[in-house]
């Protein structure tokens, strides 16, 4: 309890704003004094993927997600996954890059900042504010999954290289979140795995990437790992994220978790996205829980930091450790696009002669439906061959759907017609009608919809078909459902 940090009085709202802590009028002790024990709980939580809040389609929302927070002035950040090029969910389209290890192969460090540099003009066009990449970790087996996104089996080469492109996007007030922070070396059961590794192994080898690129590339923003170090998962391993990286490296930055990671204990179920165990994360600085379908005040019961704040339970969490993880936060947030935006400074791309850089790229759903108020969706769209239809669902009820899809062809049954269903840009399946001589016929698939937000695209791969609704029948919860369900 000796290193717990040192509490701030709470002062309540005293109408200090973050932009007034960043033009230096007040400190950000004196803004983080305003923060409530509701707002401390909640701003250490992201909402996703999809989430209305920032641009359609991409991973998360984080930082000021929640109405009193936005009107504290900070800035809803958005974060998008990558590391070769953006994914936006939405269908539309975006730069693909080479991978990490193509990339590394150039040995080229200039080469690389020039790219990311023109990665950052991307970005800054689609409200982006940081990307969920470069992948740092060593290449220790060929057969690794995830060896195309990481880099090289050399620690300086990774790290020499993520720190050419953290320069290059920086160059646009964007940035990187380096990962997976640390020593993830398989894709297979990696949420499951831990990793036993000697203190001076993963000095020499598996943190050195990210030590070069937090003290030279000046990266700012940390992604941590599914698996376990030694026991312990990475969410919660309080020696990696503050002794080492905190206190050792002097990282000033924002830590966040990696998607629906384990944070104690595998879960029962391991599509429960619903984990509170935020304290034990917390305590250990791991900032920012990725990902909760929603964050309001309304979902304060979903953490428990807020309950054992209330109760008192300083031995799981203090509020001088939730305002530590703040500052973090909003440290990291006050230097971004979004931040800009909040302040009414437009984003502009910097440092280059680029003939689209006032261009803003709208990256918007067609059309969100709330599926608890209405499951029956009446569509109009046009499914001309090579067509899509992208809509957003929401919905609070998490499970196990029957998705019906109601369509009609003037075609005869000879005719082909195949839709490929993509949920989250994953390809799920082709349903393929046939010519219906005009009458109305229906297909259906099985889908889970494991969070508030969910962003579904319908490629039409022939002409012909007319697509009347969309209907979605609740099935199970999500703890009924099987690997093999999905």
């Amino acid at each position: 309890m000796d290193r717990l940090p040192k509490e701030i009085e709470q002062t309540g709202d005293r109408g200090i704003k973050l932009a007034d802590v960043k033009n230096g009028k007040n400190t950000l002790e004196e803004f983080i004094a305003q923060l409530s024990d509701e707002d401390l709980s909640l701003i250490i939580r992201g909402e996703g993927m999809g989430s209305p809040k920032v641009t359609t389609g991409t991973a998360a929302a984080y930082g000021g997600i929640t109405k009193e927070l936005k009107a504290m002035g900070v800035p809803t950040l958005c974060c998008d996954d990558g590391p070769s090029g953006m994914r936006i969910d939405s269908g539309k389209k975006a730069f693909a890059i080479p991978n990490g290890t193509c990339l590394a192969c150039s040995f080229n460090e200039e080469l690389n900042e020039e790219l990311f540099t023109w990665f950052g003009i991307e970005m800054v066009s689609n409200e982006v504010d940081v990307i969920l990449g470069p992948g740092i970790n060593i290449h220790r087996h060929p057969l690794n999954g995830r060896n195309f996104e990481y880099f090289s089996e050399d620690p300086l080469v990774s790290g020499r290289i993520a720190s050419a492109q953290i320069k290059g996007l920086e160059k646009h007030g964007v940035t990187a979140t380096i990962k997976h922070f640390c020593a993830n070396n398989r894709e297979t059961n990696r949420r499951f795995m831990d990793s036993i590794v000697s203190e001076r192994a993963l000095r020499e080898i598996y943190l050195k990437g990210f030590e070069i690129a937090i003290k030279e590339g000046k990266a700012r923003s940390v992604m941590s790992v599914y698996n376990m170090i030694n026991g312990c998962f990475g969410t919660s391993n309080y020696e990696l994220n503050t002794i080492i990286l905190h206190d050792q490296w002097k990282y000033t930055g924002l830590l966040m978790t990696d998607w629906w990671a384990f944070i104690q204990e595998i879960p029962a179920n391991p599509f429960d996205h619903s984990l509170d165990e935020h304290s034990i994360m917390a305590r250990a600085q791991c900032d920012v829980y990725m990902v909760c379908s929603s964050v309001e005040r309304g979902d304060l019961d979903a953490t428990d930091t807020f309950r054992n704040l209330k109760e008192g339970r300083t031995d799981l969490v203090t509020r001088a450790e939730l305002q530590r993880n703040a500052a973090n936060i909003l440290r990291f947030a006050m230097d971004t696009p979004a931040m800009d935006a909040v302040m009414g400074n437009k984003p502009t791309v910097k440092h280059i002669d680029c003939p689209f850089s006032d261009d803003t790229i709208e990256a918007k759903v067609d059309v969100y439906y709330n599926i608890d108020e209405d499951p029956v969706i009446k569509v109009n769209v046009n499914t001309e061959e090579g067509n899509d239809f992208v809509f957003g669902i929401t919905s609070d009820k998490h499970g196990l759907y029957k998705c019906e899809l109601v369509a009609s062809s003037d075609l005869t049954p000879l005719a082909q017609l195949p839709i490929t269903v993509y949920y989250t840009s994953i390809p799920m399946g082709v349903i393929t009608f046939t010519g219906t001589d005009g009458e109305i016929v229906t297909k259906e698939k099985e889908i889970g919809l494991l969070n508030k937000h969910s962003i579904f695209r319908l490629h039409f791969g022939k002409r012909g078909l007319k697509l009347h609704e969309l209907r979605f029948t609740y099935k199970a919860g999500v703890d009924e459902i099987k690997f093999e369900d999905m």
